[in-house]
């Protein structure tokens, strides 16, 4: 029952911390197929972050916009498309000057594409069968999400283009910042994501080209860019290969607790950063699929760092046992953080999650981390439901640890004092039926 009360007591003081918001920026119409001479609405939908977005058409003359820019805030804005004629047209919505709430600058493009059929042909017949039924089967929407081509910018694809192969390579010369993705759709019906300008870092970058057939299906077209460096740094971790990434500006974003500094590794300068409170320096390590890390660099050494930042709180996870919990996780901004709990199905026997809440109504997660911001380690119960976190009473672990051994003490005890009775009245009774 305290348990109960003490998670009662947790739960509701969690409802009056904020949750983290997310940027996010999203574009659609309410049609994507529209008869010449008709408009459709096309909706630019913006959270946490404000600023210009310029839209513009690829071909005016086929689809027209009613504004070249709008100004959004947190919000949705509708701008009206006019199909003019015949063919299929690009509309092209820019983050020309966007800021999110947390400061950062955004620069990013997003498309649509609409297709302009034909205005249906005029009957002019006057002998018409006011008393006949004319019923139009509508057309199935296009199953086809396949690209038709696909290429970058002055450079070349190692593999020849195939639409049924999902996964490209090239080679980027060293010190390249950018490269540009083209690709061409099978069927005009469909959507594409992930074309265009972007950005490289040291050692392998991996991009994702997601066609979206007109009835929804999808499928991901994969292109890894190696980066060549002229004296690539590498190491093992584990027996995995990993780039250390030489550029501050090629590195994840990171808390403000962490100042930017040179650290020497093997002779090179790397931009790292180093964490006063923690006594940290800490580089950026990509893997072999890509995908960036920051871990701890001490005398040739490197350890994980995993910072996240819950409800205004930027932690750092540690991956320490607590004795008597079953290891489990639970899953935070797409990355699995390694946690504890303990959930009572009976009186006597325990029962474990194993992989993010498994066992049904099971909401909290214990795990250990250091505060970034004060360098102090706690004990921490992150709350599923709300999303938030915060630090774990100690004195009520124990309390219920104690109160627990307490419980099944006494119940040894008795169960000891009936089996002593027992046996008791056992040799009572046999001695007095010898009697008789």
């Amino acid at each position: 029952m305290k348990k109960i009360l003490c998670l009662l007591g947790i739960f509701i003081m969690s409802l009056n911390i904020p949750k983290v918001m997310a940027y996010t920026f999203e574009v659609s119409a309410t049609s994507y197929s529209v008869t010449a001479g008709n408009t459709i609405t096309l909706n630019i939908s913006v959270n946490d972050a404000a600023g210009k977005f310029n839209i513009s058409s690829s071909d005016a003359g086929i689809v027209s916009v009613s504004t070249s820019s709008v100004w959004i805030d947190n919000s949705t804005q509708s701008v009206t498309l006019q199909a003019n004629r015949e063919g299929n047209a690009t509309i092209y919505v820019n983050a020309n000057d966007v800021t999110t709430y947390d400061g950062e600058s955004v620069s990013i493009t997003k498309q649509v594409n609409i297709s302009v059929n034909p205005k249906p042909s005029i009957n002019n017949n006057t002998n018409t069968n006011t008393n006949s039924n004319t019923n139009i089967t509508p057309r199935a929407k296009s199953s086809n999400n396949f690209l038709s081509s696909l290429t970058i910018d002055g450079l070349k694809l190692k593999e020849e283009f195939d639409k049924e192969k999902l996964e490209y390579t090239l080679d980027v010369p060293a010190e390249t910042e950018k490269i540009k993705i083209n690709a061409q759709l099978a069927d005009s019906n469909a959507t594409i994501t992930g074309t265009g300008e972007v950005k490289l870092t040291s050692g392998i970058n991996t991009f994702e080209i997601i066609v979206t057939a007109e009835n929804g299906s999808k499928r991901t077209y994969v292109i890894k860019a190696t980066l060549l460096e002229l004296d690539p740094l590498e190491v093992k971790i584990d027996n995995i290969k990993y780039t250390i990434i030489r550029k501050r500006k090629d590195l994840p974003e990171i808390s403000e607790y962490n100042t930017p500094k040179d650290i020497t590794i093997d002779n090179n300068i790397v931009e790292g950063y180093y964490n006063e409170k923690l006594k940290y320096n800490i580089v950026g390590l990509k893997d072999e699929n890509g995908k960036i890390k920051y871990y701890i660099y001490n005398n040739g050494k490197y350890s994980l760092y995993n910072e996240q930042t819950f409800n205004g709180t930027t932690l750092q996870i540690l991956d320490k046992k607590m004795n008597g919990y079953k290891e489990t996780s639970f899953t935070y901004n797409k990355i699995k953080i390694p946690s504890y709990q303990e959930v009572k199905s009976d009186l006597i026997k325990n029962t474990y999650a194993l992989e993010d809440g498994d066992i049904e109504g099971n909401q909290f997660y214990l795990f250990y981390a250091i505060n970034v911001e004060t360098g102090k380690e706690y004990l921490y119960q992150y709350d599923a439901l709300e999303k938030t976190v915060q630090r774990y009473n100690m004195q009520v672990l124990d309390m219920y640890k104690d109160h627990n051994d307490k419980y099944y003490l006494a119940l040894l005890v008795s169960i000891l004092a009936l089996g002593v009775i027992t046996v008791i009245f056992s040799i009572l009774f046999i001695k007095s039926k010898k009697k008789k």
